[in-house]
């Protein structure tokens, strides 16, 4: 009898410290910037393909998305929807930006879309809160 209470509190100190290990990499995954890829979205209109580098990046770090400018432009427009209910959590215009963050902290998890507009470019991107 003792064994096999023994064999079982060996069994289950061994899942839960399993179940640690995984939840400090879930910790671990989260607490690194991840690149959100953009690319060209006008709706109508037929995409252009060029050689020229891309005018801005999104990068997400825990909850926080940023996006940076590599050109000034006069006006930029940042929405953020929630996939799941196709709510916008977050729309801003800018002025001249060069970096934009966004504290996303209050939102649940889920799937999100970014939406980065002005007059010449049009992008769109994709990323897991």
């Amino acid at each position: 009898m003792k064994t096999l209470l023994i064999l079982l509190i060996t069994a289950f100190i061994s899942v839960c410290s399993i179940q640690a290990q995984e939840n400090g990499s879930m910790v671990e995954y989260n607490n690194t910037e991840r690149e959100i890829p953009l690319k060209n979205f006008k709706p109508n209109k037929p995409i252009s393909r060029s050689l020229i580098s891309q005018v801005a990046h999104a990068y997400l770090y825990n909850k926080a998305v940023t996006v940076s400018f590599e050109e000034v432009m006069p006006t930029v427009t940042i929405k953020i929807i929630k996939e799941a209910t196709g709510e916008t959590v977050y729309s801003q215009e800018y002025m001249s930006p060069t970096a934009i963050s966004v504290d996303l902290t209050g939102q649940d998890s889920g799937t999100y879309s970014i939406e980065v507009a002005s007059d010449t470019i049009s992008l769109e991107g994709e990323f897991m809160l």
